[in-house]
């Protein structure tokens, strides 16, 4: 059996947040990047947690021959402030990801939040190791090259100048022998032999910085430019559907005439006329009554595209009551291929665009209908979770194959299969559901096997329905 999700866009991308000029990372890719600091940080927890305990178990003498400083308590301390740092950056980041529209500067302050608290804890980290014995000043590269794939050149500069300066107040320490690994106050050649090991470090960072600043811009202007040019093709596809819609509009009411006046020769001269042209009358009222049919879904699924976002009516919809009337509507489809629908279905009320949810629903339950074969059967269903709510229709007919299941919500699109099963269709039944469903931000599963039948389910998420009743409350 194969499967396939339509995903909903996410909010961030939506809602095109901005900086200005914003010269790093966008804020959905951003956000994203914060999270992934935070399991960074748990590896360093960790490696601090088994440092701290090796102090304990291990001879101290063991410890000075490896190179690592005398055992205490400051490994143990550290890893606990991380952990209380992790905690308030992981809830800080759901907050943002939960928040209808959340800004670019809000996420680059979780970001500077969690480099600046790095850097404080490296810096005691490198006093405690020291910093001109190991190598372990070089961690600050680490952050040094974050910040220039997260931020642009100027704030990146920032970090770098931070990180060189939290290096070189250590090296300072060292210097005046405050440092648990000096043995004391160093004497001038120390000194030197210390400036002459920090400053270099310091120059190599700066360099760092700007080959990595540089590459991370020019990538970033690529990207730039390609999305500038995908606009561009996007706003030339838009003129062309909106040509499109404008010829198909024209279209419908010469078929409103033409259906007029073949409903008005079969009303004053349907006896008059002969067999043979009873038959052709019939065969130009199917065709125009299928027609205006797909004259009427272009027309919808233009106005779907085109109409914003922020012109969706949302209210309640019992959502037992809309299956209940949809059911009733397509009756006459369900007699005519003798096809049983039934419905199990609990009360159920959600916010959303009720006529937009109608016409997503009644599509798949009618594409059900048109693809289940004679005697068949169709199945309505409504499961309600703490966090969504999932409508359930499924059929017993021709199936989808897996190659076909991720091409089957495309404009125009048909299988071989449902060409044949259903030769009026054009593809538009399922490029609607799926334009409702980017609208109505909701996620759709598709499940089917060839031969045996399909089951859709449609997600509509809760909690943005609750946090919205709290708001207007």
């Amino acid at each position: 059996m194969g499967c396939f999700r339509l995903d909903p866009e996410s909010r961030l991308e939506e809602t095109a947040l901005r900086h200005g000029t914003v010269s790093g990372l966008t804020g959905p890719i951003l956000l994203k990047n914060a999270s992934w600091f935070t399991r960074i940080r748990w590896i360093v927890i960790a490696l601090l947690a088994v440092f701290g305990g090796a102090s304990y178990l291990l001879h101290p003498f063991l410890l000075e021959r490896l190179g690592f400083p005398p055992p205490g308590r400051w490994p143990i301390i550290l890893a606990g402030l991380l952990v209380l740092l992790n905690q308030v950056s992981g809830r800080w980041i759901r907050h943002l990801a939960s928040r209808t529209p959340c800004s670019w500067n809000a996420v680059a302050t979780n970001i500077w939040f969690q480099i600046v608290t790095d850097l404080a804890v490296l810096s005691v980290v490198v006093y405690q190791f020291g910093p001109t014995t190991t190598v372990i000043g070089f961690a600050y590269l680490f952050h040094i090259t974050l910040a220039c794939i997260f931020f642009g050149r100027r704030d990146s500069f920032v970090v770098t100048v931070l990180s060189s300066g939290l290096f070189l107040g250590v090296v300072a320490l060292e210097c005046a022998g405050l440092p648990a690994a000096s043995s004391g106050a160093a004497d001038t050649a120390a000194i030197l032999s210390k400036a002459t090991f920090a400053v270099p470090a310091v120059f190599v960072w700066v360099i760092v910085w700007y080959l990595v600043s540089s590459i991370s811009e020019a990538v970033r202007q690529c990207d730039r430019d390609l999305e500038e040019a995908n606009g561009r093709i996007m706003r030339a596809d838009q003129e062309i559907n909106l040509q499109m819609l404008r010829v198909t509009h024209d279209l419908k009411a010469p078929f409103s005439g033409i259906e007029s006046n073949i409903q008005l020769l079969k009303h004053l001269h349907w006896q008059e006329m002969p067999e043979g042209v009873r038959q052709l009358v019939d065969k130009i009222d199917v065709r125009s009554m299928s027609l205006r049919s797909r004259i009427g879904d272009i027309l919808l699924l233009g106005s779907l595209r085109s109409a914003p976002s922020g012109e969706r009516v949302v209210k309640p919809v019992n959502l037992h009551g809309l299956l209940e009337t949809i059911l009733q509507d397509v009756q006459g489809l369900a007699a005519g291929k003798q096809v049983s629908a039934a419905l199990s279905a609990c009360e159920v009320t959600v916010l959303s665009d009720p006529n937009q949810l109608r016409i997503l629903l009644s599509n798949l339950i009618s594409n059900a209908i048109i693809y289940s074969h004679t005697k068949g059967s169709v199945e309505v269903g409504i499961e309600e979770e703490a966090t969504q709510v999932t409508v359930r229709i499924a059929d017993h007919g021709i199936g989808i194959s897996d190659q076909a299941l991720p091409h089957i919500f495309e404009d125009f699109y048909r299988t071989q299969e449902a060409a044949a099963f259903n030769p009026n269709s054009m593809g538009f039944g399922l490029a609607i559901v799926r334009q409702i469903a980017r609208n109505l931000r909701l996620a759709v599963d598709v499940a089917s096997e060839q031969g045996k039948g399909t089951t859709f389910q449609v997600y509509i998420p809760v909690g943005e329905q609750r946090d919205r009743r709290r708001h207007e409350s």
